[in-house]
């Protein structure tokens, strides 16, 4: 066969496979659908309740903006509520079918929540390998009865704070800290200002040798007496005239931020205002002194701050919520925590060890007493509180209203079992 002819027969083989080829793909036109454009995410409205403000609220307002920016179809409403009506409204408004999707709060919050339904569990939404970047023992915190019901955001306690022009030589317990307290007093600044809530005075009660329950869950804090040691503690400190030392969150903060408070008891949430306010080379954290009529170091409450999801929301909110969660407690948002509010980190992927505030707090961490999330830790709070409040206006000795504290607590411990057997 010539050449000629080799080249006709290869054209019109080419032809015939080409003719093939046109057929089938119009005899596909006639039965294949259009391809669907790409599923739209469908508007979601999730709402979050918190007491932040100051450098907090900055973060939470950032990491909204950063989150909201990149999930359009997510809306994300807020409301700030002081921290002393935060968990009864979050009670009420959860406990009648309603409420935020978002809660942030201690992990002592979690028994009581847990206990009424008013929370839901979130290990749906996390595995081993997220949780594998956490604290283990933040995760423990926030585990009850074998479940994870919320997810820590950061780890925190009490510990001095101090004016660092003020303080040039830290005392080792408390008989030192009234003597230098008392050195530095002069006009409208004063050496310290202690707030006397329960939570800040706790690492007191303990270090005398105060226990909360006993194996039952019951009160004890009248047995033995390191409740009254404590107490008597408190009452020496309101009554010098050159301390200041009452219930009074919002004038001890105050009065540090303005440079009139040489030391100060408080956490890590509030040491970005400080340090905003004074400057961060004025501002240092070290343990609270020991206390001197036992020997023992200070031992305060260990907690975290928590993200918790309302059992009332649907599946769809619950999922979302949850995503933002996650993100709030990603690298970048608790980077910024740890930078602009001084928090302490649940997620180990965040350096913090070239940072003496924080470090400040994981020392003092050491000596802590983790907060225990039952439920009957709830029935502590007020009885406590009204037995220290008691004993500085001399309205009752330590003896009498720590033994009153205790009756209080475990009336009401006996109370909430009663109603839920009803």
């Amino acid at each position: 066969m010539s050449s000629r002819q080799n080249a006709v027969k290869k054209i019109v083989v080419l032809a015939t496979v080409v003719m093939m080829l046109v057929s089938v793909s119009l005899t596909g036109c006639g039965t294949k659908k259009p391809a669907k454009p790409a599923e739209q995410a469908k508007p979601i409205t999730i709402t979050i309740w918190h007491s932040w403000s100051g450098a907090e609220l900055d973060v939470l307002n950032d990491a909204i903006s950063k989150y909201t920016a990149a999930h359009s179809n997510v809306t994300i409403n807020q409301l700030q509520v002081p921290f002393d009506q935060l968990k009864n409204k979050f009670q009420t408004s959860a406990a009648a079918g309603e409420g935020p999707d978002i809660l942030v709060g201690p992990a002592d919050w979690i028994g009581a929540f847990t206990k009424a339904n008013l929370i839901a569990p979130i290990d749906p939404y996390v595995d081993s390998d997220f949780l594998s970047h956490y604290v283990k023992g933040a995760v423990g915190q926030v585990t009850l009865n074998g479940k994870m019901m919320a997810m820590p955001e950061s780890t925190e306690c009490v510990a001095m704070v101090y004016n660092k022009d003020l303080v040039k030589n830290l005392p080792k317990d408390t008989d030192s800290m009234i003597t230098l307290a008392d050195s530095l007093q002069t006009g409208d600044t004063y050496g310290l200002v202690y707030n006397t809530g329960f939570y800040f005075t706790a690492g007191y009660f303990f270090a005398a040798g105060m226990k909360l329950f006993d194996a039952n869950n019951n009160s004890i804090v009248s047995q033995g007496d390191g409740g009254v040691k404590a107490l008597n503690f408190l009452k020496k400190l309101s009554d010098d005239p050159k301390i200041i030392a009452a219930n009074d969150y919002g004038k001890a903060d105050s009065m540090f931020k303005e440079g009139k408070a040489a030391m100060i008891i408080n956490g890590p949430w509030a040491v970005g205002d400080y340090v905003k306010a004074l400057g961060a080379d004025k501002v240092g954290v070290a343990p609270m002194p020991s206390f001197s009529v036992t020997g023992k170091p200070f031992a305060p409450f260990v907690n975290t701050k928590d993200f918790m999801i309302n059992a009332n929301s649907d599946d769809a909110h619950k999922k979302a919520a949850m995503d933002f969660v996650k993100f709030m407690t990603g690298k970048e948002i608790e980077q910024e925590f740890f930078e602009k509010a001084k928090h302490i980190p649940s997620n180990v992927d965040v350096d913090t060890s070239s940072d003496p505030i924080v470090n400040g707090f994981l020392e003092q961490m050491k000596n802590g007493v983790p907060m225990p999330i039952i439920s009957e830790m709830g029935a502590v709070w007020d009885p406590m509180q009204t037995a220290i409040d008691s004993v500085l206006a001399g309205k009752a000795t330590p003896e009498d209203a720590i033994k009153t504290a205790q009756d209080a607590i475990n009336k009401k411990i006996q109370s909430t079992r009663n109603s839920s057997k009803k």
